[in-house]
């Protein structure tokens, strides 16, 4: 099942330890779900981290104590594994309040996606008129996650 994944999924599950976010992770890992991307989102999620691990480090540097890198390399990776990379061809405008947040809704309609999961209210916001358009569902993890183990989806 191929499912497109906004970067605050990324961040809840990996940072904030969110329960639904990290068993969207898991159901990856054991190739249950496949993430889609586009290149827009992998540069945003790359200067995400990057952005994270600067600020943990400066952090760290200023209380004088070791931060280890490889936790975020590793978490980074698993991020990128084994995703489905498609091109970046429509530009839609479904979130007018925060343009940035329409390159998920795009490469939905670009790979054929099904599911968008997110916690953006901005990309929530066009839940309706996607799902009547071209039958995306934007769904919470733990909305995903919970249809997914019912075998709703």
């Amino acid at each position: 099942m191929k499912i497109v994944v906004d970067t605050n999924v990324f961040i809840n599950g990996i940072f904030k330890e969110d329960s639904f976010c990290k068993a969207i992770f898991k159901l990856k890992s054991i190739n249950k779900v496949t993430f889609v991307m586009n290149k827009e989102m992998q540069d945003e999620l790359l200067l995400i981290f990057y952005n994270i691990l600067i600020e943990a480090l400066n952090r760290k540097k200023a209380e004088f104590k070791e931060i280890k890198v490889l936790p975020f390399i590793s978490s980074l990776s698993k991020c990128l594994w084994q995703i489905e990379e498609i091109d970046h061809i429509i530009n839609t405008n479904y979130c007018v309040d925060d343009k940035s947040d329409n390159k998920f809704v795009d490469c939905c309609i670009d790979g054929n996606v099904k599911y968008l999961i997110t916690q953006d209210k901005h990309i929530n916001s066009a839940s309706t008129v996607l799902k009547e358009q071209y039958d995306i569902e934007v769904l919470s993890p733990m909305q995903f996650y919970t249809k997914y183990k019912s075998h709703q989806l």
